[in-house]
């Protein structure tokens, strides 16, 4: 049986089970379970390429394990109800787990990844400690660079030293008075792989030029960023008001 014949057997349940869902928390939990299981289900079959399946395939099998064990210790009735659902759920979900993560990622963008911060790696010491579909997390000491495909800019690029917080392009600008700070969307729209290498261009370029030190982890270095983002901020609150008024009591 296909991907999609699995999926489509669990999904004649999911409105049965969601009429169910009141009579108890065990009916609850196995609508919600299988209901979510259809929704990865969807995206598998429509070959969505920012899953990591194997990942979630293996977290949602020790849930549906554990509901197994807890509906096997149930009456006859409630095993009778739910044990053939758990065994089609668990079935669709080894099925999803055969599914490989491409080497590139989504839309290539570990692919350029590498390509455009190989100077991290090669210069800094910068290493992997963790790697999606979607996006990488490096680090090298205390300094963290995570890097991704994202509609938000924020969530596509951030660096951080500990506890500091999160720091953003924007603030690596203002810190060095560039003037792109302001031009930079909130919003971003990485539709294809030129859009992906585009942005990460720009990301790089402003890392390369301006990064030297936090990078190195020059003491002192990530609290001079740490002021420009307060200052930043403040510019931006300022800004707002003078456009739409300050709001308050």
């Amino acid at each position: 049986m296909s991907l999609a014949d699995s999926l489509a057997v669990l999904e004649l349940f999911v409105s049965d089970l969601k009429a169910e869902r009141n009579l108890g928390p065990l009916q609850n939990d196995v609508y919600e379970a299988i209901d979510d299981l259809c929704h990865l289900g969807q995206r598998a079959v429509a070959e969505d390429t920012r899953v990591n399946y194997p990942v979630r395939a293996g977290s949602d099998l020790a849930l549906f394990r554990k509901l197994r064990d807890i509906v096997s210790a149930r009456t006859e009735k409630d095993r009778d109800r739910y044990l053939p659902l758990l065994d089609c759920a668990e079935k669709l979900l080894r099925q999803i787990a055969q599914i490989p993560i491409l080497m590139d990622g989504h839309l290539g963008v570990l692919r350029v990844i590498r390509s455009r911060f190989d100077f991290l790696f090669d210069h800094y010491g910068f290493t992997i400690t963790r790697e999606e579909p979607t996006g990488m997390y490096l680090a090298c000491g205390a300094v963290v660079v995570e890097l991704g495909w994202a509609t938000q800019s924020s969530l596509s690029f951030s660096m951080s030293r500990g506890d500091s917080g999160h720091f953003w392009v924007e603030d690596l600008l203002y810190l060095h008075r560039d003037q792109r700070y302001l031009s930079v969307p909130q919003a971003i729209q990485l539709s294809n792989e030129a859009d992906v290498d585009d942005w990460f261009q720009f990301i790089s370029g402003a890392l390369h030029q301006y990064g030297d030190e936090l990078l190195r982890d020059i003491p002192g270095a990530f609290h001079r960023l740490a002021h420009a983002q307060s200052e930043r901020d403040a510019e931006y609150v300022a800004k707002m008001n003078a456009e739409y008024g300050a709001s308050g009591p």
